[in-house]
């Protein structure tokens, strides 16, 4: 048997040694059977780096963003879920066209699949390699763990239900991928026994803070309480959540600074996919497809917002009264006749998110008057008077002080600034997010500014997303500010997979479901007091209030880092909390002639993923999934 493995140069993404940027240049580019792989140190090393390069890139480009062909980060996963959204039509993924033949699922079925064989073909061979037997130890541990990793997602999404997944355990010649499903139960205990194997390893070190970016105890502690949590068997989740603690994580203590370079190997992170910047394409290409427009980097300008973030995560962070509480954020609070104009069209709501006319008392331009008069004659004449030529802004600002902090820190939005770069990418430049806006660098003689030179020093260049016709809530989390990143599309910032902050909030998710609400009401409380926003008691007051509570601060919390999609497909909520806006929206909700996603529930089944088609016609012993037409 001859298994082949691809050794890219870009392999130092999430595993990295000590000499990554040394490796990164000496890398094999050439294909090595796996009889020679394992037959020396150097090249295991190299080995157990193309296990790791398996966790990068998981979602297709292709249907989700301006460019096809250059496959996405965790972060694609966010526009699966109630917390983003995107430009395009998503793939089909949400529509009523999505079968069995999606594109989607082909990816990420051989996705997962070729990081359990690169695992298998590494936890097979390496005990016979002629190197030191710690170290084997500990790189047969390693795989372990990132086996179980790509299990329990494949699981998750297309074993639930009770169907299962194939399992091999083996290194295999692809004819002989030819098994049929076993049963969802037999595979999470294979994960199990996966994590507690690499538990177990005395030398698999407790964590990997400030290290090498590889598997620790920690990482398997935290994936196995999930793994417990998501079986139903809460005590032992809670006991493995209580481990990783010990393991030595914790939170970090500044959560806007968390999400930083500085900062991605600190004693929150567990488990990430490692990207670095330098040569170009090692990196993420976050910034370019989420960022504003007028951002960018020393390479390159005019990042395309193709992934947003939804007006129902924004609406979700509450609004703080004191010191001690908090109230759900509600518009009509701002805006009495919100609910009235609604009722007519969503549209309607545009004038309150319109831009002001004037600045004491004097027109900005009339460029800038003649935008705003092409938008208020959209709307009829009792809404138009509801606009105010000056102070429009700072009445919808209001709307957004006072939040919790990680609404600022996660999400660009109206009338805030950021800063951005400008025309040829040598300066910092500092933007507001308005509308309507046409699209200028800082430094272009058309910005506002430099139209009118009598405008006030803080009155920076209307910043927009890419389609400068939209007003949609912008991510802020991970994107480089102004000069920050060298190159637009290889974002250096390490994707989390694992922080602590989440294993935090599964515990406190297995004790609501034990029905200890003050123990999950201090470990919500330990997230929560970090951005210093109070935690009521009242949340936690019944077994139900608790369960939602806890599932509101995961999606607050994990904004644009891929988490929320594969919550509410465990709690089964994405038909409610997703489905129910129907569309793609702008910041007032509803969507207009620039497009956006439409959403279309087929059924309860879309919870369980299905087999691919392609999958089924070349293995016959695989189980169509129930539910969908093949």
């Amino acid at each position: 048997m001859k298994k082949i493995i691809y050794f890219l140069t870009i392999a130092c993404v999430a595993g990295t040694f000590l000499a990554c940027n040394k490796l990164l240049e000496t890398a094999p580019t050439n294909k090595i059977s796996s009889g020679t792989m394992w037959t020396t140190e150097s090249l295991v090393d190299q080995g157990v780096i193309g296990v790791y390069y398996s966790l990068q890139r998981p979602v297709p480009s292709d249907g989700i963003v301006g460019e096809g062909g250059v496959n996405m980060g965790y972060y694609g996963f966010e526009a699966f879920g109630m917390s983003g959204q995107g430009e395009y039509a998503l793939n089909n993924l949400f529509s009523s066209n999505i079968n069995p033949n999606n594109n989607t699922f082909n990816f990420m079925w051989k996705w997962f699949y070729d990081g359990i064989h690169r695992s298998n073909d590494a936890i097979a061979h390496i005990p016979g390699a002629p190197m030191n037997d710690a170290k084997k130890s500990r790189l047969v541990a390693e795989c372990k763990v990132l086996r179980g990793f790509f299990y329990m997602r494949l699981n998750e999404l297309f074993g639930r239900e009770g169907l299962g997944v194939p399992l091999y355990t083996e290194p295999i010649d692809p004819s002989q991928a030819t098994k049929g499903q076993s049963p969802e139960a037999d595979v999470w205990a294979q994960v199990i026994q996966d994590l507690t194997d690499a538990i177990n390893e005395p030398n698999l070190p407790n964590n990997q803070i400030q290290g090498e970016g590889r598997m620790s105890k920690g990482a398997a502690y935290a994936l196995r309480g999930r793994a417990y949590l998501i079986t139903k068997k809460y005590d032992l989740a809670v006991a493995d959540f209580a481990k990783v603690g010990e393991m030595g994580y914790k939170l970090f203590a500044n959560y806007r600074q968390l999400f930083k370079v500085a900062n991605e190997r600190c004693e929150e992170m567990i488990m990430s996919v490692q990207y670095i910047e330098e040569p170009d394409g090692y990196g993420s290409r976050l910034q370019k497809y989420c960022a504003a427009w007028s951002q960018g980097a020393k390479d390159g300008a005019g990042c395309w917002t193709d992934l947003q973030a939804t007006p129902a995560i924004v609406n979700l962070y509450e609004v703080i009264v004191d010191n001690n509480t908090v109230k759900p954020f509600n518009w009509t609070d701002f805006f009495p006749q919100w609910n009235t104009i609604s009722a007519a069209t969503t549209a309607n709501r545009k004038v309150f998110f319109i831009r002001d006319q004037k600045i004491n008392g004097t027109d900005i331009h009339a460029t800038v008057t003649s935008l705003i008069t092409g938008e208020l004659n959209k709307l009829d004449a009792s809404t138009r008077a509801l606009y105010l030529p000056e102070g429009n802004e700072a009445r919808l600002k209001a709307a957004y002080a006072n939040r919790d902090p990680r609404l600022a820190y996660n999400i660009v939005t109206p009338y805030s600034d950021y800063k951005g770069v400008n025309s040829t990418r040598t300066a910092d430049a500092t933007y507001t997010f308005r509308f309507p806006a046409n699209k200028y660098y800082a430094d272009q003689a058309s910005a506002e500014p430099n139209l009118r030179t009598g405008l006030p020093a803080t009155y920076y260049t209307s910043g927009t997303c890419n389609a400068q016709a939209e007003f949609k809530y912008i991510h802020r989390k991970f994107v480089g500010e102004g000069l920050e990143y060298a190159r637009r599309q290889s974002n250096p910032v390490d994707e989390p997979i694992i922080r602590y902050a989440d294993v935090l909030l599964l515990w406190a998710e297995a004790l609501v479901e034990m029905n200890d609400l003050n123990g999950a009401m201090a470990k919500v409380k330990q997230v929560r007091d970090r951005v210093g926003i109070p935690t009521m008691s009242s949340s936690f007051a019944s077994q139900t209030a608790a369960r939602n509570y806890v599932r509101d601060e995961r999606r607050r919390e994990f904004v644009n880092e891929g988490v929320n999609f594969f919550d509410e497909m465990r709690w089964k909520t994405l038909k409610e909390t997703k489905y129910s806006e129907r569309v793609a929206q702008h910041a007032w909700g509803g969507t207009e002639n620039t497009g956006g996603t439409t959403y279309e529930w087929v059924g309860d089944y879309f919870y369980t993923w299905p087999v691919p088609k392609a999958e089924v016609e070349l293995n016959r012993n695989l189980t169509p999934t129930p539910g969908w037409v093949y």
